[in-house]
């Protein structure tokens, strides 16, 4: 019995999330005109984006923080 409710959920959710990719690259936009973001979320996305290179290429940095703090804590 709850393998059938594990199936049936899992087909639902398969269903859902395809549906998503269907609509996304496979179903023609309804507005072709691009997307304009103002000045401050192109500078916060940004950020954002060199932090995430930074933090991929030297992850020691912030496990070295994140080792202090606990350390810290546990005192």
């Amino acid at each position: 019995w709850p393998v059938v409710v594990a199936v049936l959920l899992a087909v639902i959710g398969a269903f859902y999330y395809l549906r998503i990719v269907k609509l996304m690259y496979f179903d023609d936009a309804i507005d072709h005109t691009p997307i304009k973001a103002p000045v401050d979320m192109q500078l916060v996305l940004s950020m954002n984006a060199l932090a995430l290179l930074l933090l991929g290429m030297l992850p020691q940095v912030l496990m070295n923080v994140c080792g202090l703090s606990v350390v810290t804590s546990l005192q």
